[in-house]
């Protein structure tokens, strides 16, 4: 990669207009609805005081993928999602119209043949009076890009979980089609709905969006930490380890410590860890 154009690189802002239907398609893609008369559930399906998930803001008004760009050289084959941070000011509504600004945070170098993550940030606010909802940081891991160095500002690496037994294990089977429904939220990458994608890439199978992984977790957080109050949801992060296919039963594993929770969450059928090093910041006040 170029790093220089790589941490001044320019990603334009973006707008969008979202919906009632647009919040209740990313709950269903979400696995939510299921059960349809679950009550705790219907709150973010139905448009009658409908809820949004805090997690919706991680999908709204993508830049695209801007790290194919030429210019950077990066080695954009091998790029992976590596982390993900997401920091709530306030609940999203039921309907808006939103505007995201970008910037790129900062590098993280593995070293050379190791790979370094590119972190950057979105800032989500509403179009109208410029109040803040959310900041999302994405951490790519480029796998063909070490060596580079570490620049910028960069998140806190996040903590193991307790060694320990958990407070809380939920489980749940995610639903077989659960990347046809959440890949039109906007992820439409053929590896989540191609049989033919998903084998040249080494999978038996098209593999979950792992930003849905992380929604179908969050909501599990959200609903089991605070009650279904968006209100107290003030953060989450994870990292990404290992994919998830649909039809997959996972384990949610949840540590309570206050005003800061951890997680990970485990593919059952496999014993792998798809999700590590989770923390969930609560507004306990």
């Amino acid at each position: 990669m170029i790093v220089d154009k790589v941490l001044n690189f320019n990603i334009p802002q973006t707008e969008e207009q979202y919906s009632q239907k647009d919040a209740i398609l990313y709950a269903l893609g979400l696995n939510l609805g299921l059960d349809p008369v679950n009550r705790e559930e219907l709150k973010y399906l139905f448009e009658e005081n409908l809820s949004v998930l805090p997690t919706f803001s991680m999908v709204l008004a993508h830049p695209g993928f801007w790290l194919q760009d030429p210019s950077l050289e990066i080695d954009w084959v091998k790029i992976l999602h590596a982390e993900q941070f997401l920091s709530m000011s306030r609940p999203l509504p039921a309907k808006g119209n939103v505007i995201a600004s970008y910037k790129v945070l900062g590098i993280t170098d593995k070293g050379e043949g190791r790979g370094a993550i590119v972190y950057f940030e979105k800032i989500l606010k509403d179009l109208k009076d410029g109040e803040e909802y959310s900041r999302v940081t994405t951490g790519v891991f480029c796998r063909g890009d070490g060596g580079c160095g570490n620049h910028g500002q960069v998140p806190e690496p996040l903590s193991a979980v307790p060694n320990e037994d958990p407070d809380l294990v939920i489980r749940k089977t995610i639903d077989p089609r659960s990347a046809l429904i959440y890949r039109l939220s906007g992820d439409f990458n053929p590896l989540h709905i191609s049989p033919d994608i998903a084998h040249k890439a080494g999978y038996p199978q098209p593999i979950l969006h792992g930003l849905c992984t992380m929604g179908i977790a969050g909501h599990i957080l959200l609903e089991n930490l605070a009650a279904g109050d968006a209100a107290q949801f003030k953060g989450y992060a994870c990292r990404f380890s290992r994919p998830v296919f649909p039809g997959d039963t996972i384990r949610t594993e949840i540590w309570k410590n206050g005003e800061v929770a951890h997680f990970r969450v485990i593919a059952e059928n496999r014993d792998e860890v798809v999700l590590d090093r989770g923390q969930v910041k609560l507004n306990t006040q």
